[in-house]
């Protein structure tokens, strides 16, 4: 190979590459992405584009996150969350509404039957079975804990007036998104 082909190769992998990292926003943009889960607040690292995985991107709760570029990534120019909303890191304040349905999905798995709830009363969850037990729920830092039932441990955190996220052990927001389907009755087949 002469240098001046030698050159040209080079010339050309540093211009595929240049462009390929273009393909991602520069580092420090902000955007939500309105996956099926809800949407996410993220963070552009301005790391180049993977060509399996996309993308990567820190979540606004701190976790490391790849999607591509698409219409499901918009710009993050909002500086108030909208009507109903809450940024994840906030609290919605207010009572639970009995008989509300909530169904809850992971990123890149789909529907997470194991954390779907139902409020039956002041006291009363109902799982996905149907089964039964106890939960608290403290309207001002809209934290609700399943205390007893086949679902006893699970944590979650009210970011909207019709949607909760769940919680890890340390009580980090997790990818686990809930969110309230009118459809759905509390004594109904999920």
């Amino acid at each position: 190979m002469s240098i001046l082909s030698m050159v040209i190769t080079c010339l050309s992998l540093s211009f595929m590459s240049s462009a390929y990292a273009q393909d991602c926003p520069p580092a420090g943009g902000k955007f939500i992405i309105k996956g099926f889960t809800g949407e996410t607040g993220v963070t552009a690292t301005g790391a180049a584009k993977d060509p399996r995985y996309g993308c990567k991107w820190q979540t606004d709760d701190g976790r490391e996150l790849w999607w591509d570029m698409g219409e499901d990534v918009v710009a993050n120019q909002a500086s108030k969350p909208a009507a109903g909303k809450a940024p994840l890191g906030s609290t919605v304040a207010g009572p639970l509404s009995t008989g509300s349905v909530y169904e809850c999905t992971l990123p890149g798995i789909g529907m997470f039957t194991g954390a779907y709830f139902g409020i039956i009363n002041s006291n009363t969850y109902r799982d996905f079975d149907g089964r039964r037990g106890n939960y608290s729920y403290n309207a001002s830092t809209g934290i609700l804990r399943l205390t007893s039932g086949s679902s006893k441990g699970l944590v979650y955190k009210r970011t909207s007036a019709k949607t909760f996220r769940v919680l890890d052990d340390k009580g980090n927001i997790t990818g686990g998104n809930c969110v309230h389907n009118s459809a759905k009755k509390i004594d109904g087949r999920w």
